[in-house]
């Protein structure tokens, strides 16, 4: 989709997104959704998330910091969501950690509809129940060739009949049928905390601002590369460390999502 276009969209629409994240990534994911143009509303009581997520535009789960009390929430606000024909986002994180995680995110699939699953590598395999060994964190440890990934994304897709978003050196995007290859970045994102988290807060605002999922997502994975680039040269060019690039990161995000980046950037 042509940047103006999204950007019109994103402008006229200021998706609010219902969050329901984890407190490792709670102020960087609101924060990225103002950076871009939109906003976060953070409720997981069971006694208010449908209410919320009616006043939102999109809603986001994100499988961190996981309970039993998240879990109905997660699935109740989903529910209303789908109820209300609003986009959901999933975000399992680790959900090949534990049998306790991998079985909530089943269940969450088997109650809600998403619109987009974004995950890493090993996430994606857990979900195709390809990798049966519990993994020793939430970041990917698995790495896998883009021909492997891209077939991985597409049937992830297929299985769970929505758009899929798999995050590595490069992204892949599918709907079942097309898929994309997101490429660029810089590896200094994966030094900060929130990155996988704030990727899929974005691909919720696009979808919030009435992007098809498949498009939402491609948006979403090519402004986080580029931005991830531009915060790494920046970087780079004061010679600064990971504090420093990750204060450019929300800047980037500014910039492209309003239009106002520079040709130097370049």
């Amino acid at each position: 989709m042509a940047g103006n276009v999204w950007m019109r969209q994103l402008k006229k629409t200021a998706p609010k997104v219902h969050c329901l994240t984890n407190p490792v990534s709670v102020q960087e994911v609101a924060n990225v959704l103002l950076a871009a143009g939109g906003s976060a509303i953070m409720g997981e009581d069971e006694l208010e998330v449908q209410t919320i997520t009616s006043l939102c535009q999109a809603t986001l789960l994100n499988m961190g910091v996981l309970n039993d009390k998240k879990l109905c929430s997660c699935i109740l606000a989903g529910k209303k969501a789908n109820e209300i024909n609003h986009p959901v986002v999933l975000d399992p994180v680790g959900a090949g950690v534990s049998l306790y995680r991998r079985k909530a995110v089943e269940l969450v699939l088997e109650k809600v509809k998403m619109s987009v699953i974004r995950c890493n590598q090993e996430e994606a395999c857990a979900l195709l129940d390809l990798n049966r060994k519990p993994s020793g964190g939430v970041e990917s440890s698995v790495s896998i060739s883009e021909g492997k990934q891209l077939k991985l994304a597409k049937m992830l897709a297929q299985l769970h009949n929505c758009t899929v978003l798999i995050s590595g050196e490069s992204d892949v995007v599918s709907d079942g049928e097309r898929c994309t290859l997101v490429t660029g970045g810089d590896p200094k994102i994966r030094r900060i905390t929130g990155g996988g988290c704030m990727l899929s807060a974005l691909c919720a605002l696009f979808c919030g601002a009435g992007l098809a999922p498949y498009e939402a997502a491609c948006v979403a994975g090519n402004i986080w590369k580029e931005s991830s680039r531009i915060a790494g040269k920046r970087t780079e060019k004061i010679h600064g460390g990971i504090g420093s690039f990750h204060v450019h990161l929300f800047d980037a995000v500014d910039r492209i999502c309003h239009g106002r980046r520079k040709e130097h950037e370049d």
